[in-house]
């Protein structure tokens, strides 16, 4: 019961801060539409769900860090999933960076048409990479050949010899 009750409020918290950033985003939008300058909206669309994927993790990385069972950082995680969801949430924003005379790179035209058409590729990318920032702290996990050979004794403990 304090398990759910933990992961509940964690839950309402959560769903309560997305709210409040929802209603930020308007308010960011207005002020962007009011001054002509969208680059504040962009840029806030783009770092939002870093902090929702940050947030997901953020229960279950407390209490790792509680039980004190967090040894280290996966690197191989986070080089696989999250340098590549960095890169799609930097080159959603780059074209409201003030970079005057450095070229794009010659693949962003046509990928910049595909997946940032709207904002879809923006949030997902951003809240896998908050994930997998927390996520890539190495906690002290059995592999599976010790999981394993633990069923295996288990069951066989329990069979008639």
């Amino acid at each position: 019961m304090k398990r759910f009750l933990y992961y509940f409020i964690w839950s309402i918290a959560i769903a309560f801060i997305v709210y409040l950033g929802l209603q930020l985003q308007e308010l960011v939008n207005e002020r962007g539409q009011m001054n002509f300058n969208p680059v504040p909206y962009w840029i806030y669309v783009a770092l939002f769900p870093v902090v929702i994927g940050l947030l997901l993790r953020t229960p279950k990385f407390m209490l790792e860090r509680k039980e004190r069972r967090i040894q280290g950082f996966d690197w191989s995680k986070f080089l696989a999933i999250g340098i590549p969801t960095f890169a799609v949430i930097i080159l959603s924003i780059l074209p409201f960076m003030p970079l005057e005379n450095i070229p794009y790179p010659s693949f962003y035209d046509p990928f910049n048409l595909i997946l940032f058409n709207g904002t879809t590729a923006q949030t997902i990318a951003g809240v896998v990479f908050g994930y997998t920032l927390l996520n890539s702290f190495k906690g002290e996990e059995r592999g599976l050949q010790e999981t394993t050979s633990d069923l295996f004794n288990a069951v066989m403990k329990f069979t008639p010899k």
